[in-house]
């Protein structure tokens, strides 16, 4: 990361990055969605019509197309940079139809700082978010909406409507990436008959747990990565303290 983007980033709480995933990389994707929907669509009416479901786990289910975004060369770096022997978290697979909307929150806790993001001598994160527009997502389609700074406020967060005139929207373009903090106060609302589509990938701390089914959620694609690669380091185990896999010191981040 260069100095302009450290700053930035710890000022603000995320960054934008253009033009990240290659459009027959992006095809992919969006195939997915379109392959995808039925479920999204069980998954609604089983949540009494619920206008916006993710589709958790999504890289184990399809890992043809997404296990290259792992360790995406452009943004492999931010992750390297800001967390502590990062490893993958969780993904999704977020399906946003006209009126649906995530709720505005946050990990942030002022009065606990070692459970968010903190700042000693290097930015560490406990959850960092790696959102992809697998379509065009405009201001009213479902951008994130931020409160920039709030991952370091003092402060609890106020009731919303006290805060409306803080929210900074961020459109994207099809192919680009938003990274930020979870600390950061964030939400969205979809306005437009378009479905937002995003990709959602989430890193932590190695010592940090997956999100669901256990410590043993990647095995299988662990053991299929190459020896020695980024890769094969982000999908190892949780590891209580203990490496469960060498970091891969020296590696290029556009080897894997």
């Amino acid at each position: 990361m260069t100095a302009d983007e450290l700053y930035r980033y710890d000022v603000h709480g995320y960054l934008l990055l253009e033009n990240v995933i290659a459009p027959p990389e992006l095809e992919a994707i969006d195939a997915i969605y379109d392959r995808r929907l039925e479920d999204a669509e069980a998954l609604r009416r089983a949540n009494s019509g619920e206008a916006h479901v993710m589709l958790e786990d999504i890289l184990n289910q399809e890992p043809e197309a997404l296990r290259p975004l792992v360790a995406q060369r452009r943004v492999l770096p931010y992750i390297d940079e800001m967390i502590e022997s990062p490893r993958l978290k969780s993904t999704w697979a977020s399906f946003m139809w006209r009126d649906g909307a995530v709720g505005f929150h946050s990990n942030h806790s002022p009065s606990s700082t070692c459970n968010h993001y903190h700042f000693n001598g290097r930015i560490r994160h406990n959850l960092f978010q790696v959102f992809i527009a697998v379509r065009d997502i405009p201001v009213a389609g479902g951008a994130l909406q931020l409160v920039p700074g709030s991952h370091k406020a003092n402060y609890a967060r106020p009731d919303h409507q006290a805060i409306a005139d803080m929210l900074v929207p961020v459109p994207m373009k099809a192919g680009s990436v938003l990274i930020f903090t979870h600390d950061m106060c964030h939400g969205s609302l979809n306005q437009c008959d378009a479905m937002r589509r995003v990709l959602i990938y989430t890193y932590c701390p190695g010592v940090i747990a997956n999100s669901f089914v256990g410590d043993g959620l990647y095995d299988t694609l662990h053991a299929s990565a190459p020896e020695g690669s980024w890769e094969k380091y982000l999908l190892r185990r949780p590891n209580g303290y203990m490496e469960t896999y060498p970091y891969p010191a020296g590696r290029a981040y556009g080897d894997g």
